[in-house]
Order: C-alpha cells, then structure tokens, then sequence
C-alpha cells in the first residue's frame, strides 16, 4: 500500500485558456478507494492521466509513498491503469494478455504463471485463459483488463471510467465485484466517473470536481447530507435535489407558494437557495410541526419499488418519492409535507452551502 499525495497540479492546453486542471491538491490514503466524478471536461482524467505519467503537469507535483514521480516515466512510476476501452491485444489469449506486463519486466516465466493464476482464479477467469478478446463478453475483457494490472502488484491503480462501455445491468454488477475487489487487494486506487451513482456506492471517499477545481472531498454520506455548494447537491442524487430561489423577508425565506423557516445560527443573505431531497418529501398533511404547501401533479414516473413524482408548487417543481406505485391523479392538487431539518440552505448569490457558526470563527 501507499499513499498518494498532489499538490498544486496544474494543466493548460493552450496558453492563455482556462486550466484544465486547477492548482488541484488532493492526499489518497493507504489503501483508500477514492472516486473522482464530475461532468464531462471537469478535468478528472486529466489529474489520472497525469499521476500515471501520460501527460505532464504544467505545475505541481505528484508523490507516492514519500517518493516524487512528477518527472517519472509512466513504466518507473509503480501504478497500474486500466482504461475505459479495454486495451488488449486482439490476437493474444486471455493468458497472454494478462502476462504481457510482466513479460515485458522480463519476469521468469515460471513466475509469471504463478502470478497470472493468481489474477485469473481471483477475477474468475481460469475457464477463458486460451480465449482471445473476441470470444469474451464486455464483462469478460474488463476482468482481463483488471488482471493484466493486477499481476503488476502496483503501488497504485488508477480506473479511467472503466464500465462506462457496458450496459446498465453489467455496469451495476462489475461495480460491486470491483469494489470489493479493490478492497480485498488493499491497493491504493483513484477511480475517475462521470456516474455519481459509481461514485455513492464504491468510493470510501468521493472527490467532487468542476471546470478543473476541487469542489469537495469527504464520504459519501457527508457529501449527500451538507454538500458544500449547490452544484455538489445537484451533482449527487438521483432523483436531483430540489432546488428553489427565494428572497428573506421579515424574518422568513418567501416564493408564491413557499414561506420556509430560516435555519437557526446561520447568517443569511438577501435571497437563498433551498433544497431538500425527494425523499424527504412526502404527500399528505404531516405531523404537527412540518412545512406543510400545496402542490399539483404533473408527471408521475413509476420504477416499481417506488414512483417519482413531479409536483408544481405556484412555479416550483418539486420531485418526491412515493412508495410502490402511489401517486394521486395528474392535475390533482395535494398537500406536502417535510421537516425543517431537511431543508439545505444555500447563498443565494455564490452558491456556497449556509453553515451555522462556530466558537472560534472569524477570531
């Protein structure tokens, strides 16, 4: 294992243009599965591309295990990568694609075949090692795509969006298998995705990336629940976050339709965002004490296990979750309820997340 350390990376493709990649500072733990994600161009492949040494950083430097490769050649640099297309060579066998890397480092081959065993019998692919890449499914060449990394017992792996070529069913099953693979393995890996689902259910930590800059680094959890800016909390949540302007008056955050509490200890604007998640609205009256408004139906998307609601409150929409396949009728105007403590409060100007103060600050 071994930790991964940038600091002010930096990457321009043209003089004078915004940086792909902003003064980017980012520490990955020992053995910590860490996911970048955010929207096409953010600049998250362009950081992997960079710690495997495909492209130089134009500033900042890069350390793995105390050791500084911001100069390395790629095959000096002890990370392993696996790419979003595969890469295999077409007319080698499973076997020897897996080996290639190690006969490349001129291994032994009585060495090579312990350890390309190894790989297979732990990705399941003792069956296909005298399959070429054409007889394998989707699935299949991920998995020898993941061998042939993992025979290398790299201090690093770094995943350049590597299920996005599968179908959604596949996708969701090698996310688990990869997951604990990884976890299994105890290597250090920074996993890139645009699908923040990817991101929820493997990271152990999630860093969030817009237009080449850090947005936020934490949990899961913690990034779900006090998101830093309103982009964080669109990005992350399917269904979206709902999301409304208002103006403070009077003591209150007021829209037609909405007059909402404003958060205790909290120093807020002229106009805030509120949002709240779907689920964490639900249609009825509530109990005594919740933010009650009337909302009218204008969609309802059933799943099976639940149905997503669209709601139109005096121009806001709103989307909730409701159990199974409940939904009121289109055009139906029914009361809905939250809790105050769901609501997310955000600068209505800047976007920046609403905190409530702290002992110390501003001293």
């Amino acid at each position: 294992m071994a930790r991964l350390e940038l600091s002010g990376l930096t990457r321009r493709y043209a003089r004078g243009d915004t940086p792909a990649l902003a003064a980017l500072d980012l520490d990955v733990a020992d053995g910590e599965l860490l996911v970048l994600v955010g929207p096409s161009g953010c600049g998250k492949s362009t950081a992997l591309r960079i710690i495997a040494g495909l492209e130089p950083a134009d500033a900042g430097a890069v350390r793995l295990d105390g050791r500084d490769i911001t100069h390395a050649p790629p095959q000096d640099r002890d990370v392993a990568m696996v790419f979003q297309g595969y890469a295999l060579y077409p007319h080698l066998t499973v076997r020897e694609n897996i080996e290639f890397p190690l006969r490349m480092r001129r291994v032994p081959k009585a060495d090579r075949a312990t350890r390309v065993a190894e790989a297979a019998a732990l990705l399941g692919l003792g069956k296909l090692l005298s399959r070429h890449p054409a007889e394998l499914s989707g699935g299949e060449r991920q998995r020898v795509a993941m061998g042939r990394a993992i025979v290398r017992s790299p201090k690093a792996f770094l995943f350049d969006e590597p299920l996005s070529n599968l179908d959604a069913a596949l996708r969701a099953e090698l996310r688990v298998e990869l997951a604990s693979l990884v976890r299994r393995l105890g290597t250090t890996s920074v996993y890139v995705t645009h699908d923040q689902v990817e991101a929820m259910t493997m990271a152990d930590r999630i860093a969030v990336m817009r237009a080449g800059t850090l947005q936020q680094v934490g949990t899961p959890r913690a990034i779900y629940e006090a998101p830093a800016n309103v982009f964080v909390a669109s990005f992350l949540g399917s269904p979206p976050v709902n999301l409304v302007d208002l103006e403070v008056t009077g003591g209150r955050a007021r829209r037609p339709g909405l007059d909402l509490p404003l958060p205790a200890g909290v120093a807020v604007p002229g106009r805030v965002t509120a949002g709240v998640r779907p689920e964490h609205l639900a249609i009825g009256a509530g109990p005594e004490g919740a933010i009650r408004l009337a909302a009218t139906l204008v969609a309802a998307e059933p799943l099976g296990a639940e149905t997503i609601l669209t709601l139109d409150a005096d121009g806001a929409r709103l989307r909730v979750r409701s159990h199974g396949f409940n939904a009121p009728a289109r055009g139906e105007t029914v009361p809905v309820h939250l809790a105050a403590s769901a609501l997310l409060w955000f600068d209505g100007e800047t976007g920046l997340a609403l905190r409530p103060a702290r002992a110390g600050d501003g001293a």
